[in-house]
């Protein structure tokens, strides 16, 4: 979810921004899951910049929080969310459509 939106609304102009991107939102999906687990952030720095890694992490926030949080508290949600995920891996691709920020209630 938060890789199809993010890379939606932002243009990915090379394959390192699509990387940094990608490790961005696991980061984030990582967090989300517990603040128990604690995850060191260098593996998830692919840029030279720090501070684009966090300004993306505030956008992702700011853009998808509300989303990410209904997926733990809504049953239909999560359950919506993961078939779509389990048929993006059986058909080797997604298509643009899905739940997000400009759908959800």
């Amino acid at each position: 979810m938060l890789v199809r939106e993010l890379v939606r609304g932002e243009e990915v102009q090379s394959e390192p921004q699509l990387q940094a991107v990608v490790l961005t939102c696991l980061y984030l999906s990582y967090s989300y899951m517990g603040n128990e687990i604690s995850y060191p952030l260098k593996p998830f720095l692919v840029e030279d910049s720090k501070e684009r890694f966090w300004d993306r992490c505030l956008l992702i926030v700011n853009t998808l929080s509300r989303s990410m949080l209904r997926i733990n508290a809504e049953p239909a949600f999560f359950t919506e969310i993961f078939t779509e995920l389990k048929a993006c891996g059986s058909s080797g691709g997604c298509s643009a459509g899905g739940v997000g920020p400009t759908t959800a209630a």
